[in-house]
């Protein structure tokens, strides 16, 4: 019997490297020892869902082929599912890579490497699969269930979405992870959002309390597969960092905006990591976007801060909506001392909201507003409601903090602009618009961008010694968690 097969061997290798997959790189793959495949090593066995957006040449590749390996070599009943954005990347690069790992392993006796699959000890229920992504048959990506599941996506930024909603349904078990790697080409689908967007972890807790994905961005410089010239060359070439081309090759991250998107990423994820200080003098203002038989939002502004309380009611009737308004306007009254200011879109049904308000006694603070009407500066905009959104979109550039909510930066995001015709003036593409593509309406986003509808004196923070405050404590801070 040869050495590899030995019993004891199989199980020091189970025993050992169960839990330590760096340990399995080094020892067993003989694998060259790289920190940020550490960091995202350690992940790997800690978190189910772990996200890599890299640049170029860094060894995402290895990682990815190293992580089939151990998995299959240290779970007694597995599945793997292994895909890539095109066929070429998955069998040439990917499965190519699995079989070069095997044949520098201590353990490679244990395998059986074919074009599409990589089977342990013969048996085909111990198998990882090479399963071409089809967008038009995601359902072949269902059905994958043990209590030990592994899913890796390599050059995942160009895998459809309707493959990650499917597999997605694989990680119930707590033994299940999920390894997506990729070079970030795109500033939208479902990998950006894994590391740059609503499914990722942006505060700690994230990932086990909301089930977020643990995102990691690798630049050139973080690997040592990459020569120390290269930022330095491409610099020379590409001439900015802000180069989108730049950005993605040397930096890891993705291309700043879509040429159509009105708000960016950048600024919405600035200000879901940020903390700013909240000052007694920054009056509430209430935002309410009422549904018309579906959902109804309500969410509180102070000054900087968007509060950490924004409601979404579904199925609300009208006067139920207004009571539980007048229910929040009593508790801050009560709690803090403070009136709101009320501003409900007054569209359909929020005239009924309003007036049943009105009839409450609360007519003094509570604002209806019609967002289809001229804006106040109809050179600049077509309605009061791309003025509101563009007025939502400049506090964004300022010091401010947003809660780490998903549905408010989806709808922040998925707002586009429409050609003006050379006017100049800002058109946003409107709720039927947003249908056309699928996509629900931005009720959320609507209820911030009310918030900017009426004139009220939103930041009187001078007489605080606002702006010291905060200079002083960002000027201590040592950034984002997130820095990895």
């Amino acid at each position: 019997m040869s050495a590899q097969l030995d019993p004891k061997f199989i199980d020091f290798i189970v025993r050992t490297y169960a839990d330590d997959f760096n340990g399995y790189r080094r020892d067993i793959l003989g694998m060259k020892p790289a920190e940020w495949q550490d960091r995202v090593g350690l992940s790997l066995q800690h978190k189910k869902r772990t996200s890599v957006s890299a640049a170029h040449g860094i060894g995402k590749t290895g990682m990815a082929a190293a992580a089939i390996h151990w998995f299959a070599a240290t779970r007694p009943k597995f599945a793997i599912v292994a895909t890539a954005n095109t066929e070429d990347q998955l069998q040439k690069k990917l499965w190519r890579e699995l079989a070069k790992v095997n044949d520098q392993a201590k353990n490679k006796e244990w395998f059986k490497w074919e074009s599409r699959t990589f089977t342990r000890f013969g048996n085909p229920t111990t198998q990882a699969i090479a399963l071409p992504n089809n967008e038009n048959n995601p359902g072949a990506f269902a059905g994958t269930h043990e209590d030990h599941v592994l899913g890796v996506f390599d050059e995942a930024a160009e895998i459809p979405d309707s493959i990650w909603e499917v597999f997605n349904g694989a990680m119930t078990t707590p033994g299940a992870r999920w390894l997506a790697i990729s070079n970030p080409r795109r500033s939208e689908g479902f990998f950006y959002h894994t590391v740059f967007g609503d499914h990722a972890a942006r505060r700690e807790g994230d990932v086990e309390r909301k089930g977020k994905w643990n995102p990691f961005v690798i630049k050139a410089a973080d690997s040592p597969f990459v020569p120390k010239s290269y930022p330095e060359e491409m610099l020379g070439i590409y001439k900015s960092e802000q180069d989108d081309r730049y950005r993605i090759q040397v930096l890891g991250l993705p291309p700043r905006t879509d040429p159509s998107q009105f708000i960016s990423s950048d600024m919405v994820n600035a200000a879901m990591e940020r903390e700013v200080p909240l000052f007694k003098r920054w009056p509430l203002i209430l935002g309410c976007d009422v549904g018309r038989g579906d959902r109804s939002v309500m969410l509180p502004r102070r000054g900087r801060k968007v509060l950490d309380k924004i409601e979404i009611i579904n199925g609300s009737r009208t006067t139920d909506f207004a009571r539980r308004i007048a229910e929040e306007i009593r508790f801050y009254r009560e709690e803090d001392g403070l009136q709101a200011e009320v501003v409900i879109e007054e569209l359909g049904m929020g005239v009924g909201v309003v007036e049943t308000l009105q009839d409450m006694g609360y007519g003094d603070h509570v604002w209806g507003v019609n967002t289809g009407n001229p804006s106040n500066e109809p050179n600049l905009y077509r309605n009061l409601r791309c003025e509101m959104w563009d007025l939502t979109r400049q506090w964004l550039e300022e010091t401010v903090e947003l809660p780490n909510e998903d549905q408010l930066r989806k709808d922040l995001l998925t707002i586009r602009k429409k050609p003006s015709g050379g006017t100049g003036v800002l058109t946003l593409e409107s709720k039927e618009d947003m249908r056309r593509r699928r996509l629900p309406s931005p009720d959320v986003g609507d209820a911030l961008a009310l918030t900017f509808s009426i004139d009220v004196d939103l930041l009187p923070e001078k007489e605080d010694g606002w702006n010291d405050a905060w200079k002083s404590q960002s000027a201590g801070a040592s950034g984002s968690w997130m820095g990895n």
